[in-house]
């Protein structure tokens, strides 16, 4: 189903029990993107090396492959300690330089409302004042904030809408989270995807997400589509399996004025 659609469709770099580099050239042939999951900043071999780099620069100028980054989700930009702050600034400039030569379309951001202890970050205006502050630095050191897709956790993508009005970022629309909380499909997907980058796609069964999409009720599902087409950025099926991919890709080959 590579280039069928008018958006990009893919998935992430961890369908096979394998490393990242195998799980590209299994994938490559097939999608029009992956998201390099980098989802812990300390993690062994979680930054990609150089040379891991110019591999993934080589699959793609073979396959025309794009490439969307998860920075690491370990980040706290909202955290009331400046050190805090700072560390996880130099942990998204570490991961954006060392991935710029793939010329990723955006790079998907956790804004975690909590602290590194668990606890929460403050009120909402002083954590979003702290948040734009974070943007800001990142800005001066060259990040280019258009490119920073902003995903909804547990919270709305209105909370997101806000930050991203004033910062110029894009916005990172996990369907599957709007679902595991029970947000309203047309209060929190329709309105906001003219500035959506990327668009994560995946089922939840029994509070559990990252699932196929065969786990999505007609319902929903029927409203994911017709909210799809008019859009042309990237969707990302967000599963971590090879199962759960088959399944999904199965429902989308569903979807019979997609694929004729």
């Amino acid at each position: 189903m590579k280039g069928s659609f008018p958006f990009r469709l893919g998935t992430t770099s961890y369908i096979l029990p394998a490393p990242i580099i195998p799980n590209l050239r299994f994938l490559a042939p097939y999608v029009d993107e992956v998201e390099l999951v980098l989802f812990e900043s300390e993690g062994a071999g979680n930054l990609p090396s150089p040379k891991e780099v110019r591999q993934m620069a080589s699959i793609a100028r073979e396959h025309h492959l794009g490439y969307i980054v998860h920075l690491p989700t370990d980040l706290y930009l909202g955290d009331p300690e400046p050190w805090v702050r700072d560390r996880s600034n130099e942990t998204i400039l570490r991961f954006y330089r060392r991935t710029e030569e793939l010329s990723p379309r955006a790079y998907v951001l956790h804004l975690e409302r909590k602290r590194p202890d668990g606890s929460t970050a403050g009120d909402f205006e002083s954590w979003m004042g702290r948040v734009l502050g974070s943007l800001e630095k990142l800005a001066r050191e060259g990040v280019e904030l258009q490119l920073l897709a902003l995903e909804n956790l547990d919270y709305g993508v209105s909370l997101l809408a806000k930050i991203a009005m004033e910062t110029g970022t894009g916005l990172c629309i996990d369907v599957g989270h709007l679902l595991r909380y029970g947000f309203s499909l047309r209060e929190e997907l329709d309105p906001f995807l003219p500035r959506c980058n990327v668009l994560h796609i995946h089922g939840v069964m029994e509070q559990v997400d990252h699932r196929g999409l065969d786990a999505i009720e007609e319902g929903p599902w029927k409203k994911i589509w017709k909210g799809l087409l008019g859009f042309s950025g990237s969707v990302c099926v967000e599963v971590f399996s090879l199962e759960d991919l088959r399944r999904s890709m199965e429902r989308i080959r569903g979807e019979a004025p997609w694929t004729s």
